[in-house]
């Protein structure tokens, strides 16, 4: 059995219904999504984030290879949407087993909301 198949099984069974945004289509598929909390030094959009901070505004994501995701793409999980920060594929044994990606949640100003600078 090809490591794909044991992800993939797990992710059917386990994983949480994500919606990827792809030009003018929605691919409906199956991920594990979750809070992103690192204990070491991270950069995310080459800003430093300090030794034991964490910023549960991130998440990270590990999804089947065969949806790849790349940087600026849109995803919707559990009724919130998010950008890919950045997204990179993992191999192991000639073939692509996983991807894994930074999700950062999209931020909508809110209507009538606006800095009074006067």
């Amino acid at each position: 059995m090809r490591l794909t198949s044991y992800l993939d099984i797990a992710l059917r069974k386990f994983g949480n219904t994500v919606r990827i945004k792809r030009g003018g289509r929605t691919e409906v598929c199956k991920a594990f999504v979750q809070p992103l909390r690192r204990r070491h030094r991270l950069y995310i959009n080459d800003r430093y984030i300090p030794a034991g901070y964490f910023d549960n505004r991130y998440l990270l994501y590990i999804g089947s290879s065969s949806h790849p995701l790349d940087t600026g793409m849109m995803i919707r999980c559990e009724n919130a949407d998010y950008t890919v920060v950045t997204a990179e594929e993992f191999s192991a044994h000639d073939e692509n087993v996983y991807v894994w990606a930074i999700l950062m949640p999209v931020t909508k100003a809110k209507e009538g909301f606006y800095d009074n600078c006067g």
